[in-house]
């Protein structure tokens, strides 16, 4: 199978981007917090919502956007398509989890729930990044130097 190389500065540029818009929406966010905190009114729901659409829009960049600009889904070969699948999969359950959490820390009788929802979301994520390189058709060593 031919090894993809991605180039590092273009990596870099792309994830710079990911990182600002995650920025924007968690300052987004913290607005919110401080406003509702000053003005002590906040709406749970208004929060969650918030909360959730966080959740989904970093996914939708880490799994769709970067690699699109990245031209990892032109000529994606059975192997990387494999591992894009395996990637879904442990984003549904991962962010099905993250979700179930959000939705229930309004809920007075869940107030004290455990955190095993967020448990499993950070076990799907730590899946996720061992089936990146296989997707993106790189090596791993290659992730591991971009990291460094």
């Amino acid at each position: 199978m031919e090894r993809r190389v991605i180039d590092p500065e273009k990596r870099r540029q792309v994830q710079r981007t990911t990182t600002r818009a995650v920025v924007g929406i968690t300052l987004v966010i913290g607005v919110y917090v401080l406003y509702a905190t000053i003005t002590k009114n906040l709406s749970i729901v208004v929060f969650q919502a918030m909360l959730m659409v966080f959740v989904a829009a970093y996914a939708v960049l880490n799994d769709f956007v970067e690699p699109y600009r990245l031209g990892i889904f032109e000529g994606m070969t059975v192997g990387q398509k494999t591992g894009f699948m395996k990637i879904l999969a442990l984003d549904v359950v991962g962010i099905g989890a993250v979700l179930y959490w959000i939705i229930g820390m309004g809920d007075a009788e869940n107030a004290n729930s455990s955190i095993f929802p967020l448990l499993i979301y950070i076990i799907s994520a730590q899946w996720k990044r061992r089936f990146r390189p296989e997707f993106e058709g790189t090596d791993g060593e290659e992730q591991d130097s971009d990291n460094n």
